[in-house]
């Protein structure tokens, strides 16, 4: 099994590589696992709701020219909620 994992920005904090790193080494023996990181998009603090929904589609963008065609995706939300996408 193939499990990649396509986040926004990169990722600083060395607790959370390091958590990341064991899962991937508990993984490992079931599958492939690929994280890839894809940059965010620059924005001042402050946005408008239009300035936030065109920052949204550039990531958007990002993210989706990394998932492959035939891949099944699972989208995870800021919220907490989980939204399944059929390609």
């Amino acid at each position: 099994m193939n499990i990649s994992i396509i986040t926004v920005g990169k990722l600083k904090e060395k607790y959370l590589k390091q958590g990341i790193a064991e899962y991937e080494k508990r993984l490992g023996p079931y599958a492939k696992i690929e994280i890839i990181e894809v940059p965010d998009e620059k924005a001042p603090e402050q946005l408008s709701d239009i300035e936030m929904q065109q920052v949204k589609q550039k990531e958007g963008e990002r993210i989706l020219a990394k998932v492959h065609q035939d891949a099944h995706v699972i989208a995870l939300a800021i919220e907490g909620r989980c939204s399944h996408l059929n390609n």
